[in-house]
């Protein structure tokens, strides 16, 4: 009786371990390596670059029409003053260049 009991137990516990053996290859990661020739790489890191400088372009452009919006509206509602006034001068350091000039 005791030696029946041990089998059924032992058989239920390895069971399950198979099971999970035989799902695992399904959800492995597997990993995707495509190399590059040095021309390849260059050209892709150039249009990374490029890219990337473009985007940082818009998002100032998007900024600096929003301002001149809200400008123009103020304007409209005859709430124009001196310090709108002012912010209306495009900062043209951002849009030249990419690098930040130490204050000095």
């Amino acid at each position: 009786m005791k030696a029946i009991i041990c089998a059924i137990l032992s058989t239920a516990l390895i069971v399950p371990s198979i099971g999970y053996a035989n799902s695992s290859d399904d959800q492995m990661e597997r990993i995707t390596v495509t190399y590059r020739t040095p021309f390849e790489y260059a050209l892709y890191q150039y249009t990374t670059d490029m890219l990337q400088e473009f985007n940082q372009q818009v998002r100032v452009e998007i900024q600096l029409q929003a301002k001149l919006n809200s400008m123009q509206m103020a304007k409209e509602q005859g709430m124009m003053i001196n310090e709108l006034s002012k912010m209306n001068k495009p900062n043209k350091t951002l849009l030249s260049s990419r690098t930040l000039k130490s204050a000095e």
